[in-house]
């Protein structure tokens, strides 16, 4: 096993009911992305929500983290951020190759998840004042999505 496997699996770094990266995980390499953005590297953050109608049961909540940490490369990260709701920091990828993720991760989930299954995306810009702002503009457009009744939308 190589160091930067250990480290990525390593208990403190993951959420218990999903296997993947848990929120102080998430935080690391965020922060870190966000620098390398500042240096030319693009990268997108796709938050994910599955309705589970309700029925959010450990088990189902892994099955919706394994269907989307198996859609995504292996260099992106996937974390569980409560309930049926999913972040995925797509490192190399604009908008248009985010799109082509969360689409492959909609056919991935219809199986798995009954009911509405919607997200928020934002690309990586210079522009961007700090890496709580581009999260907000995610998150900002998964609840348009969620509000429309599912889909793709845009921060």
């Amino acid at each position: 096993m190589l160091g930067s496997d250990r480290a990525r699996s390593h208990p403190a770094l993951i959420d218990a009911a999903t296997g993947l990266a848990n929120q102080l995980q998430f935080e690391l390499v965020y922060d870190y992305l966000f620098l390398a953005g500042q240096r030319g590297l693009s990268f997108t953050v796709m938050v994910a929500s599955a309705d589970l109608d309700g029925s959010a049961t450990d088990d189902s909540l892994l099955a919706l983290g394994q269907a989307i940490e198996l859609t995504t490369r292996s260099a992106d990260l996937v974390s569980h951020l409560g309930g049926g709701r999913y972040v995925a920091l797509l490192v190399g990828t604009n908008l248009q190759g985010a799109r082509i993720v969360a689409d492959r991760v909609e056919v991935a989930l219809e199986t798995i998840a009954p009911g509405t299954i919607a997200f928020g995306m934002a690309a990586f810009a210079p522009t961007v004042s700090g890496p709580r702002e581009l999260l907000k503009s995610a998150m900002a457009a998964l609840l348009r999505a969620e509000g429309n009744g599912g889909g793709i939308e845009f921060g």
